[in-house]
């Protein structure tokens, strides 16, 4: 496992760690990394409840790393966004209650990574959602929008997914991407009353329930996972038009002009 991703069993809880400073930016190594720590989570046989945290003070995750993805040629760039398919598909089909705590900005794939739990608790002064992978050129991918119209109203989806809207802890509760809001020393306080309530059900029953919740946006899950150069739902959005452009704009400190 990477070093920048940790996995401690204590007691009924597993708790997955990802500690990548200052930003916590995913690569295809801390992605693979995140899935195996979140498998053996969810397989551990004293485990009621998962629980994603960042080790970094103030931020949850920013996403995948710009030059990193701009270092890559086409057919790289959708090796990586294929591993944010597999992050997507296999922690979303994990059958134990997930808790994600986002003590900061959760940004484009930090935002992906946050969305796959089933309880999000924001830090009211730092916690932070934002989808921005339009604001770099691409779309979001299909299997998210999928999810994400299971959580939010449409009104929102909209803003959310076309715009990149930003949107801090009380605007991420009202849209229903939140389940809670606390100062950042009370949120603890949250995901432990949380856990509780979790515990006290049956294991068996809540692994049913979130399997017939999941389970039909399993297969829209899996679209990002195929594909070549040609035929993946990201191929057209990797070269400079879109994504190198975007990205590029983002590292330059300018804004990007989309011309397609």
């Amino acid at each position: 496992m990477s070093q920048s991703v940790s996995v401690v069993h204590e007691g009924i809880v597993s708790t997955v760690t990802f500690n990548a400073p200052p930003l916590n930016l995913m690569t295809i190594e801390n992605l693979n990394a995140l899935i195996a720590a979140h498998e053996e989570a969810d397989a551990h046989p004293d485990t009621r409840v998962m629980v994603t945290r960042s080790g970094i003070d103030g931020m949850f995750c920013n996403g995948l790393d710009p030059q990193y993805v701009l270092d890559h040629d086409s057919e790289g760039r959708l090796e990586i966004f294929r591993a944010v398919g597999r992050i997507a598909h296999r922690i979303y089909k994990l059958t134990k209650p997930h808790i994600t705590v986002i003590n900061g900005p959760a940004m484009a794939g930090g935002a992906v990574l946050a969305i796959l739990s089933d309880y999000r608790y924001f830090a009211e002064e730092k916690g932070r959602l934002c989808y921005a992978e339009v604001k770099v050129g691409i779309p979001v991918p299909s299997g998210i929008i999928g999810i994400l119209s299971n959580v939010c109203s449409r009104p929102y989806l909209r803003d959310i997914a076309m715009l990149g809207k930003n949107m801090d802890a009380h605007q991420a509760l009202a849209a229903g991407l939140a389940d809670g809001v606390a100062p950042a020393d009370n949120l603890e306080g949250l995901v432990t009353k949380q856990v509780e309530r979790l515990a006290r059900m049956s294991p068996s029953v809540l692994r049913t329930i979130k399997g017939e919740i999941r389970g039909p946006l399993l297969p829209q899950l899996e679209t990002t996972l195929q594909g070549d150069s040609t035929t993946h739902e990201f191929a057209q959005y990797v070269e400079a038009p879109f994504l190198g452009e975007g990205l590029g704009a983002l590292v330059e400190g300018r804004s990007p002009v989309f011309e397609k």
